[in-house]
């Protein structure tokens, strides 16, 4: 608060950065300087009063902030680059709707100070070319400090006025501003006349070269550039804010503190750092003119103004020291309209680079004992009769133990029994049904493991043990966690089946079982980065594709509580789901866009569309994971084939109204189907020139299974009929749908389905997209995801990279089965003339 009253900050922002400071500090651990923290939250407070929420995006703020960031900064005692990377930070923490824009902000920000850092340690040089040093100003003459700090003001204002923000227009604008200024100070007589360098005025005489002819050739820039420059684009700039004499005598007060008002009047407006920064003190200045001095204008951020204390972000360093991030000239300011969108095919993206990195080298065989150890760790030396488990439940009124034992007995049962079959009928003896007993009794344990971690934790809430025993009493329940132990074990022993073998083992629909993941997971933190990888892997698989089958309990749900009748996700984060069925948490693989807390939406009646039971909260959860997963997969697809903005919003706004109010056609089809029409259609209506295979050429550098996303769309077979076509009932609901007779089904491939089927269903929406303006269109969210997937970093325009986990393997499975025997202890011979392919796992 100290910090806040020498800034002067108003009280309406100290309160309001109060509660987003302490909100974030209650989801994740704020690591690093609180106070640095608590300056992000202000400065991201500023951000969501000023960016545009909608349209096109902005360089200034709708709302001015109040005070100087710099002014701010300093009264934190922090560095620049601190404030820059926390608030990325929290911005990604508080995840808005306006996360896209946030980050698109604060990335210019950033740029921008990174070209006038680079900018400074040349404007600095070519003033001490240029200029003398004065260290004491009089009444007709200012300082050096005071005339570099004047020229650098003059050449910012003139910056934020350039139409591209990049490094040669500034260095070209620099000659330009200094050329024109110089020329004016000559012309005085007196005065400010005295900082000219005479060395310098000498060799122009000598030479008879012009100023800019004379910079160009003694530091390195194009002579012809700059000069165009100076002639068709200088001259014709807005010079209001410049000084407009020279003469310190009579106007000094004018001189000095009309520019630093233009230049401050933009930061509020802007609400940028100030880039005065660089400019070194007073005391300091004179070392600029020592011949032995390499000044570091990169010096300025890294250290707090007050103190000097440092913070080195290596990241943002490397970015400014290597002008990384100065390339801002990209595709998309080129062109406008449908050229945006035409783009792929003259400029395709680069796919991900490939490289075997081994990010934890999953799912490779190094780590099988890794994974194992942890979860014998997990398992620990639990036993039934001294658990925990036992003692809470003697004390209820109703023990559930029997219940939880007959299902664990007979599930584990039809484990073992299910692996042994596979195997073919062999001997009760062999290895691999002693490995197979071994498993089901580390089953039992994990089991009975995870039962009582989930019940001490809920009885530690204070829930109701009425509740508590309808949920440990259900099979769903039961089965569903069940199902979550048989995937851990199977996955820490290397002994994998592919999903959904798991579910059908526990007679459990996918839908169900996705349920539980975030609730397991919470309830064990010593899972490993790779165990939740696995398990993300699950929840998406069944997003994607198992949750839309036919026969998922998904459509009886929808029929009760459509889609539509969710409001909009907005910037509130809060969401309450507190049943011991579903808890969202901050662990949780998968970060969703936040729901409003407005009032709930109602009918004619004034009753609640929504209800407020378990089964809307599912549905609510689900659809925010599915337009999560789907803004993820239509951002980079979109990235690929370089979308425009607009565009972009089009695909999101299509996305978005198929969810909601057309669900039917996702069922029983892949959601990757439905993005690559919706991005195709709208490629269509941009007039791009992108055909429909140079799309599946851009998706399938994405996509593992694009050959079944692409082969294998669902179709009623009388739509393929040539003789008396039936055409797409578009009217249809999801109820007609499950009660009507069930009809033959065709899988047909992605191109016919978009010709037969999807452009019917979009016929009406497709008309307002392409006419809607860009405040109607909704924005595509910027998907987060925390460390649990494989992060694609766009290092520019062309070039993306992606670290992958290593896929490849060398050995059978059969060999991946012995060597994990072996690697636990277990050593055995083969019989003679039996055949190791009878024992093979499937």
């Amino acid at each position: 608060m100290s910090s806040c009253a020498n800034a002067n900050l108003p009280d309406d922002v100290v309160i309001g950065a109060w509660e987003l400071f302490y909100h974030a500090y209650q989801r994740v651990t704020l690591e690093g300087s609180e106070e640095a923290w608590q300056l992000a939250a202000i400065y991201y407070y500023f951000l969501s009063k000023g960016v545009k929420r909608r349209g096109k995006p902005s360089r200034i703020l709708t709302q001015p902030i109040p005070v100087s960031m710099l002014t701010i900064i300093e009264a934190f005692d922090v560095s620049v680059m601190e404030v820059l990377d926390k608030t990325v930070r929290f911005i990604e923490i508080i995840h808005s709707r306006k996360i896209r824009r946030f980050l698109d902000y604060i990335r210019r920000i950033q740029e921008s100070l990174a070209v006038s850092c680079i900018i400074f340690k040349k404007f600095v040089a070519v003033y001490c070319e240029i200029f003398t040093e004065i260290r004491t100003g009089t009444s007709n003459c200012p300082s050096s400090h005071e005339l570099l700090t004047l020229l650098w003001t003059s050449f910012l204002v003139m910056k934020t006025r350039l139409p591209n923000d990049d490094l040669i227009s500034n260095y070209q604008m620099m000659f330009s501003m200094l050329d024109h200024f110089y020329t004016e100070i000559c012309s005085m007589k007196d005065g400010i006349v005295h900082h000219l360098n005479q060395k310098f005025v000498n060799r122009l005489l000598d030479t008879d070269s012009t100023i800019i002819r004379a910079l160009c050739h003694r530091f390195g820039a194009g002579v012809l550039d700059t000069r165009h420059f100076y002639d068709h684009v200088y001259k014709k700039m807005d010079k209001s804010g410049l000084p407009t004499t020279w003469n310190f005598l009579e106007f000094r007060d004018s001189i000095m503190t009309t520019t630093k008002d233009t230049y401050d009047e933009f930061l509020l407006s802007r609400g940028s750092i100030d880039e005065r920064v660089f400019i070194p003190s007073a005391d300091n200045f004179n070392s600029i003119f020592r011949v032995t001095y390499e000044f570091q204008s990169s010096n300025a951020l890294k250290r707090s103004l007050a103190t000097g204390k440092e913070f080195i972000d290596a990241e943002f360093l490397n970015q400014i020291q290597n002008k990384q991030c100065l390339d801002k000239i990209s595709l998309s300011q080129q062109k406008s309209g449908a050229d945006r969108v035409s783009l792929a095919r003259e400029h395709p993206r680069v796919p991900p680079a490939e490289f075997s990195l081994e990010i934890g080298s999953y799912p490779d065989d190094e780590n099988a004992s890794e994974t194992n150890e942890r979860l014998k760790r997990i398992i620990g030396n639990w036993e039934l009769e001294t658990s925990q488990l036992t003692k809470v439940c003697e004390q209820m009124s109703d023990n559930p133990m029997a219940t939880l034992l007959l299902k664990r007995d007979v599930m584990t049962e039809k484990f073992e029994h299910k692996l042994s079959t596979e195997l073919g009928e062999p001997s009760e003896h062999s290895v691999l049904n002693r490995y197979h007993h071994t498993l089901r009794l580390q089953l039992e344990q994990l089991f009975m493991v995870y039962i009582e971690k989930i019940i001490v934790a809920e009885l530690k809430k204070k829930v109701r043990e009425e509740d508590l025993l309808n949920v440990v009493r259900r099979e769903d329940f039961l089965d569903s966690v069940f199902c979550f132990c048989v995937e851990l074990i199977l996955f820490c022993n290397n002994y994998l089946r592919p999903f959904p073998w798991s579910a059908w083992l526990c007679d459990i629909h996918p839908f169900h079982f996705h349920k539980v993941i975030d609730l397991m997971i919470n309830h064990e933190k010593s899972l490993s980065r790779t165990m939740v990888q696995h398990f993300n892997r699950i929840e998406e698989n069944v997003i994607d594709y198992y949750a839309w089958k036919e026969d998922s309990p998904l459509w009886p749900m929808l029929v009760r509580c459509p889609f539509s009748h969710f409001q909009e996700f907005g910037d509130d984060w809060n969401d309450k789901c507190e049943l011991v069925w579903r808890v969202v948490n901050t662990y949780s693989p998968l970060k969703f866009t936040p729901v409003k807390k407005d009032q709930a939406l109602r009918d004619e009646l004034g009753r609640p569309l929504v209800p407020n039971n378990q089964s809307s909260r599912t549905l609510r959860i689900f659809l925010k994971r599915t337009l999560f997963t789907g803004a993820r997969r239509m951002q980079e697809l979109t990235d690929r084939v370089s979308m425009g903005v607009r565009a972009k919003s089009q695909c999101w706004s299509l996305f978005d109204y198929l969810l909601r109010n057309e669900p039917l056609i996702f069922m029983d089809r892949h959601l990757d189907q439905i993005i690559l029409c919706a991005v195709y259609v709208i490629l269509k209506i941009n007039v791009s020139g992108t055909t429909f295979l140079d799309l599946m050429a851009h998706y399938r550098r994405q996509a593992k299974d694009a050959v079944f996303v692409y082969r294998n769309v669902t179709i009623f077979s009388e739509q393929l009929e040539e003789n008396g076509k039936v055409s797409v009932n578009t009217k249809e609901t999801v109820m007609e749908r499950l009660e009507g007779p069930q009809k033959e089904k065709e899988t047909v491939n992605l191109i016919r389905y978009y010709n037969l089927e999807f452009r019917d269903r979009i016929k009406y929406i497709i008309g307002h997209l392409d006419q809607a303006s860009d405040e109607d269109l909704l924005g595509m969210p910027l998907p987060t995801s925390y460390g649990l997937l494989p992060v694609r970093v766009h290092l520019t325009d062309k070039l993306s990279i992606q670290m992958l986990p290593k896929t490849a393997h060398g050995t059978t499975k059969q060999e991946k089965i012995i060597a994990n025997l072996e690697a636990n202890g277990v050593s055995f011979e083969l019989q003679p003339g039996h055949n190791v392919n009878t024992v093979a796992a499937d």
